[in-house]
């Protein structure tokens, strides 16, 4: 057991370090013509790649034509 905690602890500090690179992991984004609404989310390890997928994530659908309505 303890062959498993040891590098699940180290991962989590690892990826906790990663975790407060933004100030929110959730966009909302509205498609106004639509009404259509998507949604951005980092996912649960909050690596470094996971933010740049978020961004690209925002990225697209603002190139779409969405609007951010809302950051968490």
């Amino acid at each position: 057991m303890k062959a498993t905690v040891i590098p699940f602890l180290t991962l989590m500090l690892l990826s906790g370090c990663a975790s407060f690179a933004a100030d929110h992991s959730r966009t909302i984004l509205l498609n106004r013509d639509t009404g259509e609404r998507m949604e951005c989310t980092v996912d649960m390890l909050r690596t470094q790649e996971a933010y740049q997928r978020y961004e690209e994530c925002i990225n697209s659908y603002e190139s779409k034509g969405y609007t951010i309505w809302g950051q968490y």
